[in-house]
C-alpha cells in the first residue's frame, strides 16, 4: 500500500476508536472522527449514529469521492452505502437554504440528551452544526425560566436545547419555512409541543429593522456569513452588518439579560467600537473536543453595558 495511503488509513482507525470511546461517554452519536488530519486527504469524516458524512474540499480538481469511499470503507469497516459526499466549494448567497433533492431521508441522533432529525441526503448541510455543540449546551444550561430569542434559526436546535432547558419561550426565526417545519419535528422528538413556542418565517435583518414588540432574556444570533436569497428585502453580509444585527438584538434583550453572538467567517475582524454592548469573546468555550482545527467560529457573550457606561 502507498504510504500516504497507509498513515490515511491508521490515522482514520485510531481517530476513530479514541473518538467513538469518548462520544459513548458524552452520549454523543454525531461527532468528528477525521478533521482533515493529513494534509494529502484535504477531507472531513463525521459519524452520525451509524452513518459517515464525508466533506471534501474541492481544490480546482474534481475530487475522487469513489476512492475515498473505498478507502474509509476499507479503513473503518463500514458499508459503502452508508457513506455520504458533499463537495465543499465557496458557497453564497442564497445556496445555503437551497434543497439539493426532493427526497426526505432523515433520521435521529442524540446529543447530550436531546434528539435531532439530520439528513445527510438531500441539503447542502445536515441539518445540525456539530461545531456549535457546546454553545447549544451553554444556551441550554442558561434557559430555565427565560424567554429566548433564536435568530437564524435554521432547524431550531438551540431552540430545542433552550426549551429542554426550561424556557417559558422560545421564539425560532428564519426566513425558510423548510427549516422551521424541520425545526418543528425537532422539538417534538424532543417532547416539546411546537404549540408551545414561536416559529417565525421572517428575514431577520429586516425583523431586527422592526419595531421593538417584545423583549428577551437570552438571545441566539448566528448569522450566515452572506446571503441574497430572494426572499429577502436586502442582502445580508455579516462582515460588513454584523454590528447592527448585534445592535438591534441587544435592543430586544432585557436589562441583565445575555446576547450569544457567533461566525463562522474566518477573515472575520470584529468593529467592537460600533457595537453598544459589553462584550466578552468566549470562543475557547465553544470549540468541540473533537473538532481539531480551532479557526471553526468565533463566539461572544453581550450584554447592555452597565448604568456606569452609558
Amino acid at each position: 500500500m502507498d504510504p500516504q495511503l497507509e498513515a490515511f488509513h491508521n490515522r482514520l482507525r485510531k481517530m476513530d476508536r479514541h473518538y467513538g470511546k469518548w462520544a459513548r461517554r458524552k452520549g454523543l452519536e454525531a461527532y468528528r472522527v477525521y478533521d482533515a488530519d493529513l494534509e494529502a486527504f484535504p477531507l472531513t469524516v463525521d459519524r452520525y449514529g451509524d452513518r459517515l458524512y464525508v466533506a471534501v474540499y474541492a481544490r480546482g480538481e474534481a475530487a475522487d469521492t469513489e476512492g475515498y469511499r473505498d478507502d474509509i470503507a476499507t479503513a473503518l469497516e463500514v458499508d459503502p452505502d452508508r457513506i455520504h459526499f458533499k463537495i465543499r466549494e465557496r458557497q453564497s448567497g442564497k445556496q445555503q437554504y437551497e434543497k439539493l433533492a426532493e427526497i426526505g431521508r432523515e433520521f435521529p441522533v442524540a446529543e447530550y440528551g436531546r434528539r435531532f432529525y439530520v439528513n445527510l441526503h438531500d441539503y447542502l448541510d445536515t441539518g445540525l452544526f456539530l461545531d456549535h455543540r457546546e454553545t447549544r449546551r451553554m444556551v441550554g444550561e442558561a434557559a430555565s425560566g427565560k424567554r429566548i430569542l433564536n435568530l437564524f434559526a435554521y432547524t431550531c436546535s438551540f431552540g430545542v436545547y433552550a426549551a429542554t432547558g426550561g424556557a417559558v419561550r422560545v421564539d425560532n426565526l428564519d426566513l425558510s419555512n423548510t427549516y422551521l417545519d424541520w425545526g418543528k419535528r425537532n422539538f417534538i422528538l424532543n417532547g416539546l409541543d411546537p404549540a408551545g413556542h414561536g416559529f417565525l418565517r421572517e428575514d431577520a435583518l429586516s425583523w431586527l429593522r422592526g419595531p421593538v414588540r417584545e423583549r428577551y432574556d437570552l438571545i441566539v444570533l448566528d448569522p450566515p456569513t452572506f446571503s441574497n436569497s430572494k426572499m429577502m428585502d436586502a442582502v445580508l453580509n455579516t462582515q460588513r452588518d454584523h454590528a447592527e444585527l448585534v445592535n438591534r438584538s441587544l435592543d430586544r434583550l432585557l436589562p441583565g439579560g445575555t446576547l450569544y453572538f457567533s461566525t463562522n467567517y474566518r477573515k472575520f475582524r470584529l468593529d467592537e467600537n460600533a457595537i453598544s454592548g459589553q462584550l466578552r469573546e468566549i470562543t475557547a468555550r465553544t470549540l468541540p473536543q473533537d473538532f481539531r482545527k480551532k479557526n471553526l467560529h468565533r463566539s461572544w457573550k453581550v450584554s447592555h453595558p452597565s448604568p456606569t457606561d452609558s
